[in-house]
């Protein structure tokens, strides 16, 4: 199954990624945002994840860059619309 593309706002700085977010806002009552920040000492960025249920991350997750941390993203934005249609698709059902 495949969903739209994240769309990302970088923010650069010395040609380096430092700030990149997401945020989805489906029909007003479904919302998921994700934040990278690069940690310069260790050269790890860090992907936080926000959201109801399951898409909330307390600790964030380290990716050595930040195409590695997007992917992640995307990763858990397509697990959590698969359990939404999974719900829906239940709902529709019964």
């Amino acid at each position: 199954m495949k969903f739209k593309d994240l769309e990302w706002k970088d923010i650069m700085s010395d040609n380096v990624v430092v700030c990149s977010h997401c945020e989805i806002n489906l029909c007003g009552w479904i919302k998921i945002e994700f934040r990278i920040n690069h940690e310069a000492e260790e050269n790890k960025h860090y992907l936080y994840a926000f959201g109801k249920g399951g898409i909330r991350r307390l600790q964030p997750e380290k990716y050595d860059s930040v195409e590695s941390a997007k992917n992640a993203a995307y990763r858990i934005y397509s697990n959590e619309m698969a359990r939404i249609k999974k719900a829906v698709d239940f709902q529709l059902a019964t």
